[in-house]
Order: structure tokens, then C-alpha cells, then sequence
């Protein structure tokens, strides 16, 4: 049987979380309605909501470490609110930040027993990154 990838994780719980929190702040430290965020993110008024009330990328938490470039995104998201590309743009910045790679291979490993020992990710080069 084929192991899950790690893109896979990547799309069902990494990328849901960083969407979660950018609403989240949004909403909470800019007054944003959920419509309001869910308009500026590309997202459905009802996914912001399951966000909200935790029925959706409840499984991640990210540290502050995390949390602070996340408020920075969310400034820049609505710096330039006319420019899609920003969102893309910052979701994909925040999803390479290191601390959010260990966060993908920690639930990655935990998916597999028989990727406790992996090290994939940081193994390129461009990387030069020790797991912890």
C-alpha cells in the first residue's frame, strides 16, 4: 500500500489551519465580518464559520512563532485587498516556514509507523534544515 505523501497532509490539515488563522485574525483583531474575510480570503462564508466554531483544521496548532508571520500576512492581505495573488502569496510563505514543516512531518509520522525515523523533507539541499 502506498504511504500517504506529504502534500497530502499538506492539503488536509496544514493549509486548512493557516486559512483557519488568517480568518481568525481577521476577524478578531481587524473587525472583519465573516463575510468580510471569507470575500478577502477566497473562501465561503461557511467554511470561515466552521473555522470559527472549530468544526473545521482544528488538529493544528501553530506556535506564536507562527502566529506573529500569520499577523504579519493578514496586514499584508489587507494592505492590498484588491490583489488575489497576495493571499496566495502569503499562505504559501507561511506553509515553508520551518516550524510549519516540522508540523507537517510530525503529523506525517504520526499517520505511518514506519516513517518515525523519516526525514524527507529536509533532506534537499535548500533545506539544510535538521528535524528535531
Amino acid at each position: 500500500m502506498l504511504e500517504t505523501m506529504p502534500q497530502e497532509i499538506e492539503v488536509r490539515y496544514i493549509l486548512p489551519a493557516i486559512r483557519r488563522e488568517l480568518a481568525r485574525v481577521l476577524i478578531n483583531e481587524h473587525s472583519l465580518s465573516q463575510k468580510g474575510a471569507a470575500n478577502l480570503l477566497g473562501l465561503t462564508e461557511a467554511a470561515v464559520s466552521q473555522y470559527q466554531h472549530s468544526k473545521r483544521a482544528k488538529e493544528v496548532v501553530f506556535s506564536d512563532e507562527v502566529e506573529v508571520e500569520i499577523r504579519k500576512s493578514a496586514e499584508k492581505i489587507l494592505t492590498e485587498s484588491k490583489n488575489k495573488q497576495r493571499v496566495v502569496a502569503e499562505i504559501y510563505r507561511i506553509s515553508n516556514l520551518t516550524t510549519v514543516k516540522h508540523i507537517l512531518c510530525d503529523l506525517h509520522r504520526s499517520q505511518s509507523k514506519d516513517l518515525a525515523n523519516c526525514n524527507i523533507c529536509f533532506e534537499d539541499n535548500l533545506l539544510a534544515i535538521k528535524a528535531k
